[in-house]
């Protein structure tokens, strides 16, 4: 689904609190990437009343996913968020990066690992943290923060196991920037070498 939007903020970034994990750069379908990794892919969302999934509490259709053919993950990083001890771990994956007009819209799965049966929202997946990607220029030292005004809402919510989607936007990158580091989240590893759409 095409999202067309267009700049109102930018936005600073805040605080999140997690625990190092691991990152990679996921293999695309020609072979590109460096680790490859297997991700949680299936028919995921949140559930409705009667338990059936949907794709309306977990975000996927507020972020133009469709659940029957979900994109291949271009990279992903593993975060240990506090404060929820039922969560053991949040794997958080890029699945798309595109541009649009005056923008670049990223959409990204989280998916926890703990126990119980109870939904989490992308709050709690993330520590009680609020989601804000930033990509990262090392050669001129400049960070690109995400658009809060562009950004999905941090209540999407779907059981341990079951992902939740996310988009946001960012700035685009200056003229001749072909690639830039990806810090999912404040604290969690930055996966290098994201190559920036054309």
């Amino acid at each position: 689904m095409t999202k067309s939007i267009s700049v109102r903020a930018a936005a600073a970034m805040a605080g999140a609190t997690v625990l190092l994990g691991g990152c990679s750069l996921v293999e695309d379908a020609t072979g590109s990437g460096e680790e490859s990794s297997a991700s949680s892919e299936g028919s995921a969302a949140g559930e409705s009343a009667d338990g059936s999934v949907t794709g309306d509490e977990s975000g996927a259709k507020q972020a133009g996913i469709d659940l029957e053919n979900p994109p291949k993950p271009i990279a992903e990083v593993t975060v240990r968020p506090s404060g929820d001890d039922d969560i053991d771990s949040t794997k958080i994956e890029l699945l798309e990066l595109r541009r649009d007009d005056n923008v670049m819209l990223a959409t990204f799965r989280l998916t926890g690992d703990g126990r119980g049966n109870e939904s989490k929202t992308m709050s709690r997946l993330l520590g009680y943290s609020s989601f804000e990607p930033v990509f990262i220029d090392m050669d001129k030292l400049e960070k690109y923060s995400n658009v809060s005004d562009l950004t999905s809402s941090n209540n999407a919510k779907a059981p341990l196991g079951e992902p939740v989607y996310a988009f946001t936007a960012f700035p685009l990158p200056r003229d001749g920037v072909t690639s830039m580091n990806l810090q999912m989240t404040r604290g969690a590893p930055t996966v290098d070498d994201i190559p920036m759409p054309e």
